[in-house]
């Protein structure tokens, strides 16, 4: 299986080309074709893995919860190899950078998790709400480094989020609990991991947009690729998701110029 340094390189080097770079000459199966179809056929790859594992018997929470792995794939794709001095220009005075913005993003992550879980195990008798002390602060969550460093953790906060919520039973679904000063249930609440990761994507490419980036052809294809990558890992697709990273990674190498 591929190191994850050597998937983050394959990816930047796909996000980083424009239309006259995907058009260069690429051979597959013997044959001519371009670097363009070195992705699609990885996305071809992808969504005959996401058939595949969607067919399986998962729990109503995995299925819910690899939404949001889906939702945070496409993030990934949209801000993977990101220049630094982008990742922290405020778009405006007053508004947050997109350092910021993923700071929030891990925060509400944990704290949703926190939140969910506590909503299965509690007992009926006790409050409804978590104590404030006992969930994650801005203060706490690391955003220090680069885009690629930022990512590994804001992927190990949604990782950590599948084991704590990916296998309820059915009746935890159901589970009474409070999301802002709504009664709310636990199915409600797991729906909100991904609604969450696009809202706050959706506020990422305004930033961007606001401060003069342009999206790459090969980005708006990649961001398709790693979304669907993230839908079939969350439906515990992993080993499926680690052998298409090996075969992109292989053909990065193969269409890079020598």
């Amino acid at each position: 299986m591929p190191a994850a340094a050597n998937v983050g390189v394959a990816l930047e080097r796909f996000v980083a080309l424009d239309e006259t770079a995907l058009a260069r000459p690429w051979i597959y199966r013997d044959k001519p074709m371009d670097v363009r179809y070195a992705l699609y056929r990885t996305i071809e790859e992808a969504q005959e893995a996401s058939v595949r594992v969607a067919a399986l018997p998962h729990p109503e929470s995995r299925r819910i919860l690899s939404l949001a792995h889906r939702a945070f794939g496409d993030l990934r794709g949209l801000l993977i190899g990101l220049p630094t001095d982008l990742l922290d220009k405020p778009p405006r005075d007053g508004e947050w950078s997109v350092r910021e913005i993923l700071r929030h993003v891990m925060v509400v992550e944990g704290r949703y998790a926190v939140q969910t879980r506590y909503a299965v195990e509690r007992a009926d008798t006790d409050p409804m709400r978590v104590a404030d002390e006992k969930l994650p602060t801005p203060a706490q969550t690391d955003v220090t480094g680069g885009i690629s460093e930022i990512l590994a953790r804001a992927g190990d906060t949604r990782a950590e989020t599948d084991r704590l919520l990916g296998d309820l039973p059915a009746a935890a679904m159901a589970r009474p609990t409070q999301w802002i000063q709504y009664s709310v249930d636990v199915r409600f609440r797991l729906h909100r991991f991904a609604a969450h990761l696009v809202e706050h994507t959706v506020q990422c490419e305004k930033a961007l947009a606001a401060l003069g980036w342009q999206l790459t052809e090969g980005r708006r294809i990649v961001r398709r690729l790693t979304a669907l990558l993230g839908e079939v890992e969350g439906l515990a697709g992993r080993a499926d998701a680690r052998e298409i990273e090996t075969r992109l990674v292989e053909r990065s190498e193969s269409s890079t110029p020598a």
